[in-house]
């Protein structure tokens, strides 16, 4: 549809002339467009591109929504994965229309940049008109905006399909949006929307869980296997018996829809008064058949609360469960263990997060960059990852271990070879690694051992882009970004005349250098989000440690740093069957070697850190940081989300000032 033809009709539907470019509008939508030309004052043609945050803008918003974010990310994954044939775009945007996740076909990035749909462009009514996201936070429902149904000519070749995520009493926290970048129609977008709806539905019973640990909950569904949480309502029970909470769906099943908000009605009431239980403490052990106003049927089961924790107990109990995170998929596995995030591996040091920051804009420009660290610190799993995270993911990741392979084989394994260049080479001939990381990204581990016959060669590949395979007398032309990684001193090595000077300078201007795990402060964090993975790869419910198995952990000396505390997590998570994830399921090796780290010259913790298990300590940090979460978490060494779920176990809550 040519923008001109667009425009007309918009301004013909509006008018109340009949258009074929534009079949009839339902109430909602012709409404948008009336504000979008009445109110907001907007051309089809003319709608500027969106507002974008900043980064540092983009990560203040994201902090406010971390644990929905969190919690939305394996929706996310799921709906990208599940629709990767009709939608090429998965985004979860704020209350304000402003995109936080984002997920995206390599096949659309340029249009997504031309359109700018990117994290933190802003997708308001008032300055976009009708959009998916638009108009989801005005009417608050699921819906679908289909190509020319978009007031702006330039979204016409769109198609949106979103529905909304609500929080505490109803309040609207964000919108979750699927976006198809090719023609569609109605009837694809209706079942789309099926399937967004429910994951807005999960997301939203995970939070509520979480919001509502410390009281009962009852779960209501139209089933009564409770086998899948889209089909579930919620509501939060005080201790005299009175709903406190509820979710959206709850307030249709009971009848009591048609308020912005959950239904006055629900709030403050009796839950005997609203639905004929009986004796509510038999839904512990039973699933109920009710009945709702319309004399449709339903089920209840009742949820008891996590138990209150003191000082006391923390010693002999353990750290409240984990929320499991989505399964790495194999192809997405480094070669010697799962791919963390980016936080994990650079932890809370701001110096450390600055450099990962030049880091990542160095890789998206092609401009190699060096990982140094012991062996097991991550060097393999951040060359993925920064790979995974920029412009090169839709190139393959392709690793050349330099100490690994003989150095007679080298040669033929980087540059490839025409066949029978040499006695054994194979006579097929081979393109080599180099020529397989075209587009992509080439990760040379332990570059250090590269033969110094070779690093000539390489320099020369980075210097022209060129390089001519082993037997062959034309040159082939290859783009790739480079990250080496080494547990040698480079430096030590030029002046020993085993490391060209020039190929070093070549590839150090750009230096990441990752901590040994015995030397962070965050250490805790990273045991309780490996142990979470290293659950959700086993397909297993997460259990949480005790505090005497998380205290041998956060003492051990990691010799084997982030492999090392892989494959524990791994060997306790298979070993465990109970309710709680204690030493007895420690391999013997910690048991026995577990030095004491604040003895060894190690940086130490922090104080804040080895009193975290101490309520009283803990209410005394929040009170000097002004309850400032995320000058606490640093103070202790640990995630927000950490901090979080500790406040929650002694049932904290920032006073009200107001009164």
């Amino acid at each position: 549809m040519v923008k001109d033809s667009h425009a007309h009709a918009v301004m013909a539907a509006l008018e109340g002339r009949r258009s074929v470019a534009v079949p009839p509008l339902d109430a909602g939508l012709r409404a948008s467009w009336m504000r979008s030309v009445v109110d907001h004052g907007l051309d089809p043609d003319r709608i500027p591109d969106p507002d974008v945050l900043t980064h540092a803008e983009l990560q203040e918003r994201r902090e406010r929504i971390d644990e929905m974010g969190e919690v939305s990310s394996a929706e996310i994954d799921r709906l990208y994965l599940n629709l990767s044939d009709h939608a090429q775009v998965v985004m979860l945007s704020d209350a304000q229309g402003t995109v936080m996740n984002f997920r995206s076909s390599s096949t659309v990035i340029d249009t997504c940049t031309s359109l700018r749909v990117l994290p933190g462009s802003i997708w308001s009514e008032e300055k976009q008109g009708t959009t998916g996201v638009g108009l989801c936070l005005r009417e608050r429902k699921p819906l679908s905006i289909v190509m020319g149904e978009h007031f702006a000519s330039r979204l016409a070749g769109l198609s949106c399909t979103v529905a909304p995520i609500f929080g505490a009493q109803g309040h609207l926290l964000g919108v979750l949006n699927v976006t198809a970048m090719r023609s569609t129609d109605h009837a694809l977008q209706g079942i789309i929307r099926q399937m967004v709806a429910s994951s807005a539905r999960r997301i939203e019973n995970v939070l509520f869980d979480r919001r509502h640990a410390r009281v009962r909950i009852l779960r209501l569904s139209r089933h009564d296997d409770f086998c899948d949480t889209a089909t579930e309502a919620r509501l939060a029970i005080d201790e005299r018996g009175c709903i406190i909470d509820g979710t959206p769906l709850a307030s249709q099943l009971l009848g009591c829809a048609g308020h912005d908000d959950v239904s006055r009605s629900l709030l403050g009431r009796r839950l005997t008064s609203v639905i004929d239980v009986g004796d509510i403490d038999r839904l512990l052990h039973e699933v109920a058949p009710l009945r709702d106003r319309q004399g449709g049927r339903f089920h209840a089961r009742l949820m008891e609360p996590v138990r209150r924790w003191s000082a006391k107990r923390m010693a002999s109990e353990p750290l409240p469960s984990r929320t499991p995170r989505a399964p790495v998929s194999a192809q997405d596995r480094a070669d010697d263990g799962q791919s963390p995030s980016l936080q994990d591996l650079v932890g809370l040091d701001e110096t450390v997060r600055e450099r990962l920051r030049i880091a990542q804009r160095l890789h998206a420009r092609s401009l190699p960059l060096l990982l140094q660290g012991e062996s097991g610190s991550g060097k393999t799993q951040l060359a993925r990852t920064l790979h995974q995270a920029g412009p090169h993911r839709s190139g393959h990741f392709v690793t050349v271990n330099c100490a690994a392979l003989p150095p007679d084989l080298i040669e033929s394994e980087l540059f490839g070879h025409r066949a029978g260049a040499f006695t054994g080479a194979s006579r097929q001939g081979s393109p080599g690694r180099l020529l397989g990381a075209h587009g992509g990204t080439l990760f040379l581990d332990e570059i250090g051992d590269m033969p110094l016959s070779l690093q000539g060669r390489l320099l020369q590949v980075l210097s022209e882009g060129e390089f001519v395979p082993v037997g062959a007398t034309e040159p082939v032309k290859v783009r790739f970004a480079l990250i080496s990684a080494t547990l040698h001193d480079l430096k030590s090595l030029v002046q020993a005349g085993q490391f060209r000077e020039d190929l070093y300078y070549r590839l150090s201007g750009a230096t990441l250098t990752l901590p040994a795990l015995r030397a962070r402060t965050d250490l805790e964090a990273l045991i309780d989000s490996t142990f979470t993975q290293a659950a959700a790869d086993a397909g297993v419910e997460c259990r949480p440690l005790s505090m005497a198995a998380l205290d041998v952990l956060t003492r051990h000396h990691w010799p084997g740093n982030m492999r090392e505390l892989q494959h524990v997590a791994k060997f306790m998570v298979a070993l465990n069957e109970a309710s709680v994830i204690g030493t007895e399921s420690l391999p013997a090796s910690l048991l026995e070697f577990t030095p004491d780290r604040q003895s060894s010259p190690m940086k130490a913790k922090p104080a804040a850190a080895r009193q975290v298990s101490d309520g009283t300590s803990l209410l005394a940090l929040m009170e000097q940081t002004g309850w400032n979460v995320s000058a606490a978490a640093l103070r202790l060494g640990v995630s927000r989300a950490t901090l979080h779920r500790r406040l929650n176990q002694f049932s904290m809550h920032r006073p009200d000032r107001s009164h």
